[in-house]
């Protein structure tokens, strides 16, 4: 089923004349609001599930829907990742789930997704509408496999056994089930993975080397393959697909998400926990053992390392109001190994050192950027940082 685009702001109109409007297609239509209860449920939507409207009014959805992914894991649940995405700003993908019917069977439903954005200024969505249509029962999906790809690449298989062998080596291997996962099912274009992975050969020679790297990369997903097809890769109108998409585990996407969960917690104690979760999946740079440019990743890698950096330091000032100095310095110390350059980490572990009015350590900081800075970047700290400094040497 076709994905459909967020509303821009310069077009929306009224929210609830956008959902009378949803309420007379002929596919099945249910909407929520962002604490996911149901705002409307339309006539085809009673017809191919058997909810009358007015019984399922402000119910919360995935309490009355329990979705379901074809590996019997739930889709619709509280923590709902069509919800986080939508409050993100991001476009939900289409995607296909087992639904539970108000005759206490279940169907197939094909569904996609628009986000009715709030008014302008205001954060989160107004509604998250969901469009489906009711298909046929679903194959079993090949089983899911989890995909690491912050630090070295590593994939363990369903059964918790990690992919190695001499063919996983290759790092085009590696690289290429790296541009399938983050696809999440969705095609990648041959002539996309020839330019990504070979940019300087002829086309005819990368060809040939996508033709061997996708083969090694069967033979390392299922070593007892015998067919010159697997459950993992697909190949169709000159696309290669990573099959079962976004039932794959994904620690880019995990990373991600538990932020923006940890950032939306209320209660110190469950924030830190959120935090700390998401810290823990950054096992090192994005793709770390393949050469920059080789996916044109350089820009994810750098996002992926300034959130990483950021919310450390998000984290660590949390640990401080609840004074807990030595969580935080751990936090500050790890982030400034990353990135010696970064003046409010070396401030934050300045302060933390007056606190204490341990001058001695705090003036080391300080050394310790200024090196750094003038190393990679030529440059002294900034004023902010150097009246810190002379704090410190003075005592005040």
């Amino acid at each position: 089923m076709r994905n459909r685009g967020t509303l821009d702001q310069t077009e929306k109109t009224d929210v609830e004349e956008i959902l009378a409007y949803f309420s007379r297609t002929a596919e099945g239509v249910w909407a929520v609001d962002d604490e996911q209860r149901i705002v409307l449920w339309n006539a085809a939507a009673e017809r191919l599930l058997g909810y009358p409207a007015d019984q399922v009014a402000g119910q919360i959805c995935h309490e009355l829907l329990s979705g379901q992914d074809p590996r019997g894991q739930p889709v619709c649940r509280s923590d709902c990742p069509i919800m986080d995405r939508a409050r993100r700003g991001q476009l939900p993908e289409s995607f296909s789930m087992q639904v539970r019917r108000n005759d206490g069977g279940a169907t197939w439903i094909d569904t996609s997704i628009i986000v009715l954005p709030e008014e302008s200024g205001k954060e989160g969505s107004a509604a998250v509408v969901h469009l489906f249509r009711q298909v046929g029962e679903r194959t079993p999906l090949c089983p899911p496999l989890r995909i690491h790809l912050l630090g070295c690449i590593v994939v363990e298989r369903a059964d918790g056994s990690r992919v190695v062998g001499p063919l996983w080596r290759r790092a085009k291997v590696r690289a290429l089930l790296a541009i399938l996962a983050l696809r999440q099912g969705h095609p990648v274009r041959r002539d996309e993975l020839v330019e990504a992975l070979w940019p300087d050969l002829d086309y005819p020679a990368a060809l040939h080397n996508l033709n061997s790297t996708v083969y090694d990369l069967r033979r390392s997903l299922e070593p007892a393959l015998e067919r010159a097809t697997d459950s993992y890769i697909d190949y169709e109108g000159g696309s290669y697909t990573l099959n079962s998409g976004e039932a794959h585990w994904l620690d880019v996407e995990a990373f991600e998400a538990g932020i923006a969960h940890a950032r939306r917690e209320p209660e110190p104690t469950q924030a830190m926990s959120r935090y700390q979760e998401a810290l823990d999946l950054y096992r090192g740079e994005f793709l770390a053992d393949i050469e920059p440019g080789i996916l044109l990743c350089d820009m994810k890698r750098q996002w992926l390392r300034e959130l990483y950096l950021t919310t450390s330091e998000e984290l660590a000032a949390i640990y401080v109001k609840q004074r807990q100095e030595g969580e935080a310095m751990a936090l500050y110390l790890k982030a400034q190994a990353l990135d010696p350059c970064r003046e409010t980490v070396a401030r934050s572990l300045m302060r933390l050192a007056l606190d204490r009015r341990d001058r001695a350590t705090a003036v080391a900081y300080y050394r310790r950027l200024e090196r750094a800075l003038w190393r990679e970047l030529e440059i002294l700290p900034s004023q902010e940082t150097s009246l810190l400094y002379d704090m410190a040497v003075r005592g005040d």
